[in-house]
């Protein structure tokens, strides 16, 4: 049999609701050279078990013994893979049907491409919020500048070339959160990355992601991985773009923390951006308005137009 071209790459753990949506969409695609590989890492319920009776073998299941988390598990997936390029595809998550074709495409237009992302729709109930659809200025070869100071590109939206990914080395396993942001610095550091400004995938808000498990500690991960990197690309920095990365990078885990309820560390992080300058206003703005008192009243404000019979859609809003 012909070698696929695109190995779909799904790391699952314990993903015995989600795996269908995601290996049907895998399956839906309009593009047909491909193979789907599921790595279930160690699961205690039924993600095996699902992936056997419905897919057979359409889907190659490789079963870890026990659970090593979702790094080790892509980089057992990247090890197995057939294809010239891996699509990665978390067990929660979905993709629209032209996903693979515009992304294959996209690559084959620009051989220097080490990897292509899409934009993506982010679903929390009933609330959507659209990302990654950029329009961007910068060279393809320099977008490793942005990704040092932002988290740009989702891990589901992302088509990399099965070389590149083995040349730069396996996901990092001592990263329990940022492994991902991590390997796409490596790679845009050793070529370009296009954009493939559409929504082509949906990720969905799990309460068991990794985002939500480590969201109160993501500053002991993510802030030293970004620094190695600067460090690493320091010659080819200028001091002002230290600055900028150092102050994004701030900001933006120092919210997480303060929304996940650290408030200690996440408003020391804020204000250590603001004191280099970075959107001074915005980020007062935000400690102010994300506080505990301010998002109680919210609460209550919402609570207290409900019971006026008002709309109350105020409270998703906190």
């Amino acid at each position: 049999m012909t070698k696929p071209f695109v190995t779909v790459l799904i790391p699952a753990y314990n993903a015995a609701e989600t795996i269908q949506r995601a290996v049907d969409s895998a399956l839906a695609q309009t593009y047909r050279n491909y193979e789907v590989v599921v790595v279930d890492d160690g699961s205690r319920d039924t993600t095996a078990d699902i992936v056997t009776t419905l897919y057979g073998d359409r889907v190659r299941l490789l079963c870890l013994t026990s659970n090593q988390g979702e790094s080790a598990a892509m980089n057992e997936g990247i090890a197995a893979a057939e294809g010239e390029l891996i699509a990665f595809l978390d067990a929660d998550d979905e993709w629209l049907p032209d996903k693979l074709a515009r992304q294959v495409e996209a690559l084959a237009l620009n051989p220097n491409a080490v990897l292509a992302a899409s934009g993506c729709r982010f679903a929390c109930g009933h609330m959507m919020r659209d990302d990654g659809i950029f329009s961007l200025t910068i060279a393809p070869s320099e977008i490793w500048r942005l990704l040092l100071a932002r988290t740009m590109i989702a891990k589901p939206c992302v088509v990399a070339r099965s070389a590149a990914l083995r040349a730069v080395g396996p996901f990092d396993t001592s990263l329990a959160v940022g492994a991902d942001q991590d390997m796409w610095i490596r790679l845009a550091v050793t070529g370009e990355v296009v954009f493939v400004p559409e929504i082509l995938t949906i990720v969905h808000d799990t309460a068991g992601s990794l985002t939500k498990t480590y969201a109160d500690t993501s500053d002991r991960y993510v802030l030293p991985m970004v620094r190695r990197h600067v460090e690493q690309q320091r010659h080819r920095l200028a001091d002002r773009e230290v600055r900028a990365i150092l102050s994004e990078r701030y900001a933006a885990v120092g919210r997480n923390l303060y929304s996940a309820g650290s408030l200690g560390r996440g408003s020391v992080l804020v204000l250590h951006a603001m004191l280099r300058g970075h959107r001074v206003i915005e980020n007062l703005w935000y400690l102010i308005t994300a506080s505990p008192p301010m998002k109680a009243t919210k609460r209550l404000t919402g609570w207290a137009d409900n019971k006026n019979g008002k709309d109350g859609s105020r409270k998703s809003i906190a």
